[in-house]
């Protein structure tokens, strides 16, 4: 932007850019994506960004340009697996959601409507092919996000009721988020938490639990239990030591050295 420009010079330099897929623009919900922010700015190296960029990610109207974030992940994701942030349950959960590939938008944004081959009006520019390319999300889709996320939740009770819960949530939420933090947390309960205490879906759900921390393990117990079974260990050289040529015991894990 600069002094002096008219709003034509403006609409004809974005369209420079969207055409050359360095942007790509959603003039339905009015949203912008800057398709090499995610590579340069460093979103992905720092874990705790790398969660604010997900929060950004559930607040993002356009269908379209939410696809596109996914293609670009995963291109991340293939090319930089070693990426901090890659790392991070919410982060693998976005990778299977739903993926656009932005070389395939077009960014004619007016057809002739008596051409039968014209590509279909949508939230950006256009989007290719048919009716069903990048659709909105319908009941059966929604259940296909439920069995996604459940496959992540360690204990399968009440699962019917869970997914009436659900599709309930899905009126007034954001999908992909919700999907994420179920996976977030059935992630943290089966690493760190009894399945007998873990609550059922439902109750999680309807306790809107995602607002709350993630279980974390008792660090404080898991090493007293460790300690406890150190010291319920038979001694390996209770009959005597067995000496290695360099003067230790070659019995783990015995300190012992000859001659001490």
């Amino acid at each position: 932007m600069a002094a002096g420009r008219t709003p034509k010079q403006t609409e004809d330099a974005a369209q420079e850019l969207a055409d050359g897929l360095f942007v790509v623009i959603d003039e339905e919900t009015e949203e912008v994506l800057i398709r090499s922010f995610l590579k340069h700015d460093g979103l992905l190296q720092k874990p705790n960004v790398t969660k604010a960029m997900v929060t950004a990610y559930g607040q993002v109207y356009s269908m379209a340009l939410k696809g596109v974030i996914v293609h670009e992940l995963n291109r991340l994701h293939d090319k930089f697996p070693d990426w901090r942030g890659f790392v991070l349950p919410e982060v693998q959960a976005l990778l299977g959601n739903r993926s656009v590939n932005p070389s395939e938008l077009v960014s004619n944004r007016s057809p002739n409507p008596s051409e039968k081959k014209a590509p279909l009006l949508t939230t950006n520019y256009l989007l290719l092919a048919t009716d069903n390319h990048l659709p909105a999300i319908g009941e059966r889709s929604l259940e296909s996000e439920f069995e996604r996320a459940y496959e992540w939740w360690p204990k399968k009770t009440e699962k019917k009721r869970s997914l009436a819960k659900f599709l309930s949530l899905a009126k007034t939420m954001n999908v992909d988020a919700l999907v994420a933090d179920i996976i977030r947390f059935g992630k943290a309960y089966t690493d760190t938490t009894d399945k007998r205490y873990v609550p059922a879906l439902v109750v999680w759900l309807n306790g809107e639990r995602w607002n709350d921390e993630p279980p974390v393990a008792d660090t404080a117990a898991i090493n007293a239990q460790w300690d406890a079974a150190m010291r319920e260990q038979v001694d390996p050289c209770a009959g005597g030591h067995k000496w290695a040529v360099d003067g230790s015991c070659v019995r783990y894990p015995c300190p012992a050295r000859r001659g001490e």
